[in-house]
């Protein structure tokens, strides 16, 4: 992967950041008198919906995820390295086959939890999940079906769909990260692996599960090893962050998130791993050459995203102006 293969998009994704959603555009939602007045800031957007429609459903995510899946596809056109959109899509990706594995072998119908997002179609996931082959989906995504599957007659544990579909899905995520090789892609997937163990933990441990569960749940492909964290957990999660994590580049910060009682806010936990990768993609903006301006580009619009999502929701719930803000993530460029 040659920088200068990214001069001709960089140059296009510059006139996209301008229709980003700005932190002021947020703040208007925000101090919107009520639902409608907050969909009335997206007007003249690229966001496209029926507002009596929205009112009437209060169906936030459809239109939200219909603009970021256009997004998508016309990135996958026009990135020079379509892997590099798949470190993004990849989550949706895994996330359908949860849900067609969950449906073929329970024999119901859950069509309306598939997200169109990712450069495989629907058409061949499910192709994918009925046959335990495929032509054009990744190994690894194969193996991840086809141990899935074998589980379930095994033991026929449902639940232990989920948890076959995140353990390779970072595990896929582990192998394109390899193969395009670059410090800063590195550094997203190590710290969204990271962090998602030990946010794992902490659930896991609240939840009072057995040192066993978290065997199979975390991931042995983050850069802090998976043993390390399970042997450590013995003595409590805030003793596997500060043993474990304190030496990270973000280890300072993750102190923010210990509450006074000696336990890990798991909600400041989620929205510190998106600020830490904000922090990373960031610096795309200075960059004329290379993918890291796609990157954060593509990051800032799952973040838009997110944050309407977020702030619609609240002003339906009709929660306080300064809880919402509290949960908002930062705009890409602030």
């Amino acid at each position: 992967m040659r920088d200068t293969d990214y001069k001709g998009i960089n140059t296009l994704i510059r006139t996209y950041e301008l229709r980003l959603l700005k932190t002021e555009d947020f703040e208007r939602m925000i101090k919107a008198d009520d639902l409608a007045s907050a969909l009335d800031v997206l007007k003249g957007t690229d966001y496209e919906f029926d507002q009596a429609e929205v009112l009437r459903t209060k169906d936030f995510n459809q239109f939200a995820m219909n603009h970021l899946a256009n997004v998508y596809r016309e990135l996958y056109e026009l990135a020079p390295t379509p892997e590099l959109i798949d470190l993004f899509t990849l989550r949706y990706t895994y996330h359908n086959l949860k849900v067609l594995l969950k449906q073929y072998i329970l024999k119901e119908n859950y069509e309306s939890l598939l997200i169109p997002i990712g450069h495989l179609s629907i058409d061949s996931l499910k192709n994918l999940v009925e046959t335990g082959e495929s032509d054009v989906a990744h190994p690894i995504m194969v193996e991840a079906v086809q141990s899935a599957k074998s589980d379930y007659e095994e033991r026929g544990l449902i639940e232990a769909v989920t948890v076959y579909m995140d353990t390779y899905y970072f595990r896929h995520l582990r192998a394109i990260t390899n193969e395009i090789d670059y410090s800063p892609i590195t550094n997203i997937t190590d710290t969204l692996i990271d962090l998602y163990n030990l946010t794992s933990v902490v659930r896991s441990l609240n939840q009072g599960k057995p040192r066993s569960h978290l065997y199979a749940l975390l991931s042995s492909s983050g850069s802090i090893s998976k043993q390390d964290i399970i042997d450590e957990s013995m003595n409590g999660a805030v003793s596997v962050l500060r043993k474990l994590y304190s030496g990270m580049s973000y280890g300072s910060q993750l102190e923010t998130v210990i509450e006074d009682n000696n336990r890990i806010d798991t909600l400041k936990l989620d929205k510190l791993m998106d600020d830490l990768i904000h922090q990373i993609v960031s610096e795309g903006i200075y960059q004329a050459f290379g993918p890291l301006p796609l990157l954060g580009y593509i990051y800032a619009k799952e973040t838009e995203v997110t944050n309407l999502r977020l702030i619609l929701v609240g002003k339906d719930n009709e929660i306080e102006e300064e809880k919402l803000r509290e949960r908002v993530r930062k705009v890409y460029g602030s």
